[in-house]
């Protein structure tokens, strides 16, 4: 099930601060895409309701922007204000957004941003195709994601 995106990124917050970690609003981004993809990949379904969008210095959900820009690099100190009508994760979705963050915490934004600037993935595809600020198709974040977990 899709879920908005402040309801993941809370929940990244929240694992971030239960290992004395902290998240800036890069990072965030980076996270939840990553996420978003894997998901896309093993399940065939989005993780967030919100499109991607390919800005010019790399996948961004806008919605998700404009919630955190006010910390601008520093970490996030406060969860995202959650729309009511969402519905918290399941105990599978929960471990999967687990083994996302201990697979990838320890990069920094820079090094996440990297991953996701690859060229002839979702992202550069994109920007290349249809210029900025173009959504990026859910389909070639799967195949991004895929063609990943292939080690392609």
């Amino acid at each position: 099930m899709a879920h908005e995106v402040q309801v993941i990124a809370n929940n990244f917050l929240g694992l971030a601060r239960r290992d004395n970690e902290t998240l800036d609003p890069m990072k965030i981004q980076k996270l939840i895409y990553v996420a978003h993809g894997w998901n896309l990949a093993f399940t065939g379904n989005p993780l967030v309701k919100q499109a991607v969008e390919a800005w010019p210095y790399g996948p961004v959900i806008a919605e998700l922007y404009r919630e955190f820009k006010k910390f601008r690099a520093l970490p996030i100190t406060e969860d995202a204000r959650v729309p009511i009508d969402d519905v918290p994760l399941n105990s599978r979705e929960m471990d999967f957004l687990e083994n996302v963050w201990s697979k990838y915490r320890h990069l920094s934004a820079i090094q996440l941003s990297r991953l996701t600037h690859e060229p002839g993935y979702a992202w550069d595809r994109t920007i290349k195709s249809c210029g900025p600020y173009s959504t990026i198709p859910n389909e070639l974040i799967r195949d991004e994601f895929i063609r990943r977990r292939q080690g392609a």
